[in-house]
């Protein structure tokens, strides 16, 4: 009789629990997110979902392909910037054959910066207007992306909420870090899909508090947004960033100088990317200013920061692996290896069997030999790299 009861009991609380309204595949693509949504009836095209994109965003080559009228030229503000495009009015986006949003616009630009830089063709962008309408729920452990019915949803299981203001369409919250003098500083930091960071502090905030000098050993890296226009950001670590009731110990953190966007923002101290987000299971409810974090099997993973000195992208024509920076003493700036050298082969394997970021995760593997060939200065050359965090 116990046995049919707690099956009773069990199928009913099965039947009650909540179904999403759709749901699709979603790929992690180094620290992107990859969704296919289909626009005005379209063949599923590849969206980045990011929580930092305050108006949907389709590549201007992907938009003339498809016959979209380009209505009006117009700018949209970047992490670094302004980006000039162009408006397209009255679209339709649809997921699984169901209409997610009816009669918004598209804001059309170049997308092939970000391609070169990610390794990855991309179709568009997308968030706060799924995030507006829907519960989405990002389960990185099963690689499911789910859409819920905002008035009916309630939130079941484990985990963390918070609550959160939107600043320019984006989410932030609370935290607090601990810099390596012992000083803890509390802010409000954007929770930003779409940035390919664990950490980065925003440059008012950064200036203020004198963060360069005070985390550690750290080099500079370029970096660009959906502006192509690159700013210069320092790598470092600090002894403890944490939100809630989560902490993480010697974490390396970005530090922007961006003179425009999001990342100037005078009220924001920093954004929360996707090298530190993936580590959970994350649902946004944006009805009810709450975000709900589940820890996942990747929470107690080891952070990896670069030991090459290597700084790659791919060709404007995406058909090589390109040198586009090399930071200074270096294992890569040891050998000789210089900028613009296009790399052939990974301990002798073709440079075609990577994706762009098992490169970049072989190049952090500290305390390895890599051995590169490379067309560098009008001749093959070949290199072995000793592995060494630069930080």
């Amino acid at each position: 009789m116990k046995r049919i009861l707690y099956l009773l009991v069990f199928t009913c609380l099965y039947c009650n629990a909540q179904s999403p309204i759709t749901s699709t595949k979603m790929q992690l693509f180094g620290d992107h997110i990859f969704i296919q949504l289909s626009v005005d009836g379209s063949e599923p095209l590849d969206f980045i979902f990011d929580t930092g994109d305050g108006l949907p965003v389709i590549d201007l080559d992907v938009a003339q392909e498809l016959g979209l009228d380009l209505d009006h030229a117009a700018s949209k503000t970047s992490a670094q910037g302004a980006v000039k495009g162009a408006l397209i009015d009255h679209n339709t986006i649809e997921l699984n054959g169901i209409v997610l949003e009816k009669d918004i616009e598209l804001y059309a630009t170049s997308l092939r910066h970000l391609e070169m830089s990610i390794g990855k063709n991309i179709d568009g962008i997308i968030g706060y207007d799924l995030l507006h309408h829907y519960v989405v729920k990002l389960d990185y452990d099963q690689g499911m992306f789910e859409l819920y019915d905002q008035p009916s949803y309630v939130h079941e299981g484990f985990g963390e909420s918070f609550e959160f203001k939107l600043d320019n369409y984006i989410p932030h919250i609370e935290a607090q870090v601990t810099l390596n003098d012992g000083e803890v500083l509390s802010g409000e930091f954007f929770v930003n899909t779409g940035a390919g960071a664990t950490l980065d502090f925003n440059t008012r905030f950064a200036a203020k508090n004198d963060i360069i000098e005070r985390t550690g050993e750290h080099f500079s890296y370029p970096v660009a947004g959906l502006s192509n226009k690159e700013t210069t950001h320092y790598e470092g670590r600090v002894r403890n960033f944490g939100f809630g009731t989560f902490d993480f110990e010697k974490m390396p953190i970005g530090i922007s100088t961006a003179k425009h966007g999001i990342q100037h923002n005078k009220k924001v101290a920093g954004i929360i990317g996707n090298k530190l987000l993936k580590r959970f299971n994350i649902t946004f409810d944006y009805s009810r200013e709450k975000i709900y974090f589940v820890k996942n099997r990747n929470i107690d993973n080891a952070f990896s920061v670069n030991a090459s000195g290597l700084n790659l992208q791919l060709s404007e024509d995406m058909s090589k692996v390109l040198v586009h920076k090399v930071y200074d003493a270096s294992p890569a700036k040891l050998v000789g290896i210089v900028k613009d050298a296009e790399i052939l082969r990974v301990n002798g394997k073709d440079i075609k069997a990577y994706a762009l970021p098992e490169l970049r995760d072989l190049l952090e593997q500290a305390n390895k030999n890599i051995e590169l060939t490379l067309w560098q200065e009008g001749e093959e050359q070949s290199f072995t790299l000793d592995l060494d965090q630069l930080i």
